[in-house]
């Protein structure tokens, strides 16, 4: 190589180290600068209260396990008496009615104090607690109700999931609306949509999907993913695995296994108001 390519060479190389220094440090400074999903406080500054309610969720909705879900949100409520969420979530789960509706009055009082984004969780909660208890008190008006709470719940879970994506239990109860609301297909395909990667491997996504495709009569997948269900969660004293196995073999009209299979989710927990119900319903049948 002569001096003059050897200039050329080195002119090449220098211009690829400023090219690569440029987008090294513009990409550095757009990492530093890209927005990132907002964090929810749930309206608590206490670590305790935090814990303990999302503790309470991933109970109740990724392994079906509504006892120790009722004595996690109490003691979300128990580190900050003044937890709006925390309380009205005590109330959902509770049985007893004046407890309810003693719950019902007080965070409804106190729902002015909220921010926005806890404003659209608690108008929601409060409707629900309030159909639990028409549903005791007035089970006509209960019905009237029902329609109205679903299209508030609709509305306010969308605006909702959208500004914090990363809330998998609200959104977990968003696609539970929708699926009561329009059925099977749109949630399955908002479910698939609205999911991030790492909710993917969160138990409830698994095991709705395991639901809705088998209301689809997609039994075969359905089978498929509960039992990628029933791997993930290997511990078989939880109830999830067998109450949505119970609900595909009720679809398949496979009525014994789909009562051993309820049978043993109430067993584990005689809490788990719907395995109770679908006991109920196999029983009829």
């Amino acid at each position: 190589m002569n001096f003059s390519s050897k200039k050329k060479g080195h002119s090449l190389i220098n211009c690829l180290l400023l090219t690569g220094l440029f987008f090294l440090f513009f990409g550095f400074f757009a990492c530093q600068t890209s927005p990132r999903a907002i964090a929810f406080d749930q309206g608590t500054q206490s670590d305790s209260a935090r814990y303990y309610y999302q503790l309470g969720w991933q109970q109740i909705m990724d392994y079906g396990q509504w006892t120790l879900s009722e004595a996690s949100f109490r003691k979300a409520v128990m580190f900050d008496s003044s937890f709006r969420l925390g309380k009205v979530l005590v109330a959902r789960i509770s049985p007893d009615l004046e407890e309810r509706i003693r719950i019902f009055q007080e965070v409804k009082a106190q729902i002015g104090r909220a921010t926005e984004a806890e404003h659209l969780l608690l108008d929601v909660y409060l409707s629900n607690v309030e159909l639990m208890n028409l549903r005791a008190l007035n089970p006509s008006l209960a019905k009237e109700k029902t329609i109205a709470h679903r299209a508030l719940s609709a509305q306010n879970f969308s605006k909702f999931v959208h500004q914090f994506p990363e809330e998998s239990y609200v959104k977990a109860e968003y696609i539970e609306v929708l699926h009561a609301h329009y059925g099977a297909k749109p949630a399955l395909d908002s479910l698939q949509k609205l999911m991030t990667q790492s909710q993917k491997n969160i138990p409830f996504f698994v095991s709705y999907t395991a639901t809705l495709e088998s209301e689809l009569g997609h039994f075969d997948q359905a089978l498929s993913v509960a039992n990628r269900l029933k791997e993930m969660l290997a511990d078989t004293t939880l109830p999830a695995p067998y109450v949505v196995f119970a609900e595909i073999y009720d679809r398949m009209d496979s009525l014994q296994l789909a009562k051993k299979y309820i049978d043993k989710a109430v067993q584990l927990d005689p809490k788990h108001l719907i395995a109770q119900g679908m006991k109920q319903k196999l029983m009829k049948k």
